[in-house]
């Protein structure tokens, strides 16, 4: 689609400082709403549980808008917990077909700090060391500089930061 409507910004200021949000009628109710563009990355890069060997990904969980990021990106990059030879889908799961996606990458650990559903819950205490880090763009670069500049592999990462 080539826009979304929405009837947050009906009403408020931000239509004049954005020129990207119009005013529109529904063309059923006459309603007033607002209309912005679509977005349309170049590259998508979400996280999931699982793909299979042909390279369908399943989301399972609270899904966010990660569908919908990857089917408005011109490129879309998954990394699974792992790829094992059946899906085993279950009911509502949220399926990616092979032919939406440039590739899937295995990547154990690979939506830390945050959680996968059914392998790992969120990691709070990192998120609040990380909150002082990043408060202070020396002690930022100095950490970025040790634990991602300074290692090789998504495993090294995780042990250089004391995750795995």
């Amino acid at each position: 689609l080539p826009f979304s409507v929405l009837r947050g910004y009906v009403g408020s200021d931000l239509p004049k400082h954005n020129t990207n949000i119009r005013s529109i009628a529904c063309p059923f109710t006459g309603e007033k709403l607002a209309a912005t563009p679509a977005i349309n990355p170049d590259v998508a890069i979400i996280h999931a549980q699982r793909a299979d060997r042909q390279g369908n990904v399943m989301i399972t969980g609270i899904v966010g808008i990660q569908k919908e990021a990857v089917l408005a990106a011109k490129a879309a990059i998954v990394t699974v917990e792992e790829i094992v030879d059946d899906l085993e889908a279950p009911m509502n799961a949220c399926f990616l077909p092979h032919w939406v996606l440039s590739a899937v990458c295995e990547v154990p650990n690979g939506a830390h700090p945050s959680y996968a559903h059914g392998y790992y819950g969120r990691d709070n205490a990192f998120c609040k060391a990380w909150d002082a880090i990043s408060r202070d763009r020396a002690t930022f670069l100095e950490w970025m500089k040790k634990h991602v500049l300074g290692t090789k592999t998504h495993a090294e990462f995780l042990k250089s930061a004391g995750i795995a």
